[in-house]
């Protein structure tokens, strides 16, 4: 059995920075050393005068310390990437969500923000199926991971504990979902000033195996609280995967059987669904059920045809004919497709190639407008040929209405091993990439309607993943800004990328200038 690890989680930070840390830094001295501090729930406060001291190094992280994104709006200015980043020496934000696996080979799943799925702060149902899906994937014997740390509660955590209060929080539907399916042998959370352990429980089992391990759940107050309730908790751990069987299912004489009874033999958190318009119909509803005329629900009622929506192209801000298009944008015009300069572009020279009418995507369109696509593409090669750049085309066909295909030059030493670089961010993200034989045709592949994310790269692979569950919007772009291509993950979002209305103009009339000689729309 490999060495154990020693962590401490701390509850509630909310900008007690000195307080903390001299805290930590006894505990380590006493009973350490720690490998990792975790801090769950909100870590900035309402002032910046500690963070200031950390930040300069006036307060010192003794320990390599991670932590949980926003809970509210007003904190997520404190962080420079939501999508996780250094926030100052020694101490790393996780991300909105994931699954951390150290050096050691710990697996640490988490979850930032509040439950309303809204805003930079909060998660949704799709982050949580994400979690699962990394989790599980390429797990053909799942166990479990080892932690699990959460700001928000899971619902029904004290079901079955004949100890607990009656003031607990409601907590998120969500989270009890996941934590029935990912199995952490621990559980933090906080953002409530309510220290509470439950007795450990018994995992369930999709499969029936009895030989499930147990779950320890743990919320912990703020640091400091004047109630004096415990905020800092410590504990010694093996990873899950260098355990023997006979340790890892040891049971306790106080554990109960799962609060979260059932859950692990759904499919999906509470209420998860895509809700964009370009579905029109449940993506996780049996497929014998989708798009049938005429059937009956569960209750034996007539199901109502689910209306296509009708796309107003004069609303469409990507129909050229639409006034909200930003024609200053617009660089070359053809008969059926038109390329455009990119709003927020990775690069000088990131362009769109979209069609002049409305069209959802590019399994969708007729060939007319395909051929026309493909000129404008070759052009580009051309272009960016004579610069020594490199061309990468990809389209994304989910929650998007008007069909895009972001054009983005890179260098041409930059295309080395790029087609494993977007395999294994894919990976990463819980999900696959396919390689398309040569001569492959979105329509066979995909079919109207379908979602996907298809990229074709410099040296002709093209990788193609058909969108079931969640999906990041910013996939491509964050794979081309990673350091092994651009390096330039700053402007991985795109709305990181402020220009006023007279810059992009300089940019349209740069690219034009080197793009003319090999615009087909000119000849």
């Amino acid at each position: 059995m490999g060495d154990k690890l020693k962590i401490l989680v701390s509850g509630d930070v909310r900008g007690k920075f000195k307080a903390l840390m001299k805290r930590v830094s006894t505990v380590n001295e006493k009973s350490g050393p720690f490998d990792y501090l975790l801090c769950v729930g909100d870590f900035f406060g309402p002032s910046d005068d500690e963070w200031n001291l950390l930040k300069s190094g006036k307060i010192q992280a003794p320990i390599t310390t991670y932590v949980l994104g926003p809970n509210t709006d007003e904190q997520s200015s404190k962080y420079s990437d939501i999508n996780g980043c250094e926030l100052c020496p020694n101490i790393s934000y996780f991300g909105k969500r994931g699954v951390f696996n150290t050096s050691n080979g710990l697996k640490i799943a988490y979850v930032s923000g509040k439950d309303d799925g809204v805003s930079d702060s909060s998660f949704s149902d799709s982050d949580i199926l994400c979690v699962r899906d990394v989790c599980l994937r390429g797990q053909s014997n799942f166990k479990g991971v080892d932690i699990l740390v959460t700001s928000c509660w899971p619902h029904g955590i004290s079901n079955l504990d004949k100890k607990a209060g009656s003031n607990l929080p409601l907590g998120s539907s969500g989270l009890s979902w996941l934590a029935a399916h990912i199995k952490p042998r621990y559980h933090f959370s906080a953002l409530n000033d309510i220290h509470y352990e439950r007795p450990p429980y018994k995992n369930e089992s999709a499969q029936g195996d009895i030989s499930q391990h147990n779950t320890r759940f743990v919320a912990l107050a703020s640091v400091g609280n004047s109630a004096k309730q415990k905020w800092l908790y410590a504990l010694s751990i093996v990873p899950i995967d260098r355990m023997k069987a006979s340790e890892l299912y040891l049971g306790t004489t106080d554990e109960t059987a799962s609060p979260f009874s059932g859950l692990v033999f759904q499919s999906n958190p509470k209420g998860a669904q895509e809700q964009s318009s370009q579905f029109f119909y449940d993506m996780n509803a049996p497929a014998d059920r989708r798009g049938k005329r005429g059937r009956n629900d569960d209750a034996g009622h007539e199901r109502k045809k689910r209306e296509r929506p009708v796309f107003d192209q004069e609303k469409c801000w990507f129909c050229l004919s639409s006034p909200q298009v930003e024609k200053h944008l617009v660089i070359s015009i053809g008969t059926e497709a038109y390329l455009a300069m990119a709003k927020g572009g990775l690069v000088d020279d990131h362009v769109l190639i979209l069609p002049v009418t409305h069209h959802q995507s590019t399994a969708e369109a007729p060939q007319s407008l395909l051929d026309e696509i493909e000129r404008f593409k070759e052009a580009l090669k051309k272009m960016c040929s004579k610069q020594k750049k490199a061309v990468v085309f990809y389209e994304r066909n989910y929650k998007t209405s008007h069909m895009q295909i972001q054009a983005i030059p890179i260098p041409q030493n930059a295309t080395k091993e790029l087609r494993e670089i977007f395999q294994d961010c894919a990976q990463a993200e819980g999900f696959e990439l396919d390689e398309l034989p040569e001569h492959a045709k979105l329509d066979q592949i995909a079919g109207a309607g379908v979602p996907y994310f298809y990229v074709e790269l410099p040296n002709g692979d093209k990788l193609f993943h058909r969108i079931r569950k969640s999906f990041s919007l910013n996939f491509g772009r964050e794979v081309l800004a990673s350091g092994p291509v651009l390096n330039r993950e700053q402007l991985a979002d795109w709305r990181e990328c402020k220009q006023d209305k007279e810059e992009e103009c300089a940019l349209v009339k740069r690219f034009r200038a080197s793009f003319t000689p090999h615009d087909f729309t000119l000849e």
